[in-house]
């Protein structure tokens, strides 16, 4: 089924595809500061900083953590999710959480599970919480020798969908511990991150979109797989041209990676609707193919932390 048509289905299924306004913030410099910083405080009270937290009330135990789920119709109807804590988390205060999508991988929970455990360096430093869940669509892939059973993220026109799964994450978590709402992050790698796309700049997810993300990062993604309504530029520029806020966007790209030449328009098509590049969008290209790498990670984060939205 084309793009096209999926878009289509996911505005039937009654997820319309504008967005509603919001506001970009900057927060201080001290709020994305090194953690041996002097004087810094990273939860700051004062009213340059947004806050909106959930008030969960868990996270006794901090550290990686595994949360289960029950979707009726989605998958096995049951699901996993893996999730990193900071080790000095408190309940007590609201943390910043980012929602980590893997790419197509072997059928099982290990590639979430790896996905989780990449971003815990730039986690610990940066004292934020990650959640990465498992891709629900499984069908048959080549890997080189033989087909085997693969994975990835389950779109309209299935209902339930992945979206469904995102949207339940979301709500369990901000149950579950104190999320701050306004510092909510995305990233997502190959098909994974052309799903982040299509949260970031639509809002076919209730729960990430561009009205609740603070920001989003992509490695190896494209526009043109999920985002937008046809497979041209122009149709992702009116998509861009749509949106009532530039949500902050970073794009890694390999310069052997087969994606590349379509990210380097990607990221020229942000330049040409408005995102201003070091500010509103980070473009870094890498010596490399489809990949990245735990230092990549810890430099996303430094770029999607100094923002949060409000509505």
């Amino acid at each position: 089924m084309s793009r096209l048509k999926i878009l289509a289905a996911i505005a039937a299924a009654g997820l319309a595809l504008s967005v509603h306004a919001a506001t970009s913030i900057t927060l201080p410099g001290m709020e994305c500061a090194p953690a041996d910083a002097v004087f810094v405080d990273r939860f700051d009270s004062s009213s340059t900083v947004p806050h909106d937290p959930s008030n969960g009330s868990g996270g006794v135990y901090p550290g990686k953590q595994t949360r289960f789920l029950q979707i009726a119709g989605l998958g096995s109807g049951a699901q996993n999710y893996y999730v990193y804590l900071p080790l000095d988390y408190t309940p007590t205060r609201s943390w910043p959480m980012l929602l980590a999508l893997h790419g197509v991988a072997p059928a099982g929970d290990s590639y979430a599970k790896s996905t989780r455990d990449s971003w815990v360096t730039a986690a610990k430093s940066g004292h934020f919480i990650v959640v990465a869940p498992v891709a629900d669509e499984v069908f048959q892939c080549w890997d080189g020798l033989k087909y085997v059973a693969c994975e990835s993220w389950l779109m309209p026109p299935a209902l339930p969908s992945d979206l469904d799964l995102f949207d339940a994450v979301r709500a369990d978590m901000e149950s579950a511990y104190n999320i701050e709402r306004t510092r909510i992050y995305g990233w997502g790698f190959s098909a994974g991150a052309h799903v982040m796309d299509l949260l970031g700049v639509t809002d076919a997810s209730a729960a990430f979109n561009a009205s609740t993300m603070a920001a989003y990062s992509v490695s190896s993604g494209l526009l043109n797989s999920w985002a937008c309504p046809g497979q041209t530029d122009a149709g992702c520029a009116s998509v861009l041209a749509n949106l009532p806020r530039k949500i902050p966007v970073d794009i890694h790209i390999g310069n052997t990676d087969p994606n590349y030449t379509q990210a380097v328009a990607d990221h020229n098509l942000f330049v040409s609707e408005g995102w201003a590049d070091g500010q509103t969008i980070h473009y870094t290209e890498f010596a490399g193919g489809h990949t990245y790498t735990i230092a990549q990670l810890t430099e996303i984060w430094n770029n999607l932390c100094p923002n949060a939205v409000v509505p």
